[in-house]
């Protein structure tokens, strides 16, 4: 059981942090991403803290369960450092992007571990390209390198509609932090060919540019 414990360290961590947030309104206003009090007062420790508050139990389950699903193979095969290093660059990076996507709307706020987890999702598909994925949004199960076009395609929409609450720009930014990072940091456990990972970072890519480029437009 000893691979577990970083996973359950993290999701204890998201636990507490957001069981907190829950009782005190004060402590979370305090750590929530919240770009406005980032642009003028310099307030970048909400770019991690956010990712540990949650907006309500359902947001925490679901993040949760798919860190379990997700990273405890991934720890099993790389180890806990390059987990934690993977996680926490993920959700950084996730929020950096929406910070940059949204720089000009300083109400925009935003809390979840979504950029973190999507990190451990496409550092899984990295080591894992012929393993079968599925997740509520997506029930039937297909191989790891498709489910990640298909999560691409989602997020592309979503950004395009803006029709609901879920940060797609985080999440793309997660995805593209987990596969950056683990190319880095563990490159002889990547199982994806060449042109799958150039595939997969010009697609995050291409779509954050876009999402940028449309939102500045709108």
């Amino acid at each position: 059981m000893e691979f577990l414990s970083v996973t359950i360290l993290l999701i204890a961590v998201n636990v507490v942090f957001t069981f907190i947030g829950f009782s005190n309104s004060q402590f979370y206003a305090r750590f929530l991403f919240h770009i406005g009090s980032i642009r003028h007062h310099n307030q970048y420790h909400r770019l991690v803290t956010s990712g540990f508050l949650h907006a309500d139990w359902a947001h925490l389950l679901f993040n949760m369960y798919s860190l379990y699903l997700f990273s405890r193979s991934t720890e099993a095969e790389i180890g806990s450092i390059p987990v934690i290093i993977i996680y926490m660059g993920s959700l950084v990076i996730g929020n950096l992007i929406t910070l940059m996507v949204n720089y000009r709307n300083d109400d925009y706020h935003a809390v979840g571990a979504s950029g973190a987890v999507s990190g451990m999702v496409f550092a899984s598909v990295l080591l894992f390209p012929d393993s079968r994925m599925g997740l509520m949004l997506f029930p039937v199960m297909m191989p790891a390198w498709v489910f990640a076009l298909v999560y691409i395609g989602f997020s592309m929409f979503g950004m395009r509609s803006g029709k609901d609450n879920i940060g797609h720009e985080a999440h793309l930014g997660g995805a593209l932090g987990g596969v950056l990072l683990t190319i880095a940091i563990v490159p002889d456990y990547v199982n994806l060919g060449p042109l799958g990972i150039i595939g997969i970072i010009g697609l995050c890519a291409g779509v954050l540019g876009w999402g940028a480029l449309h939102r500045r437009g709108a």
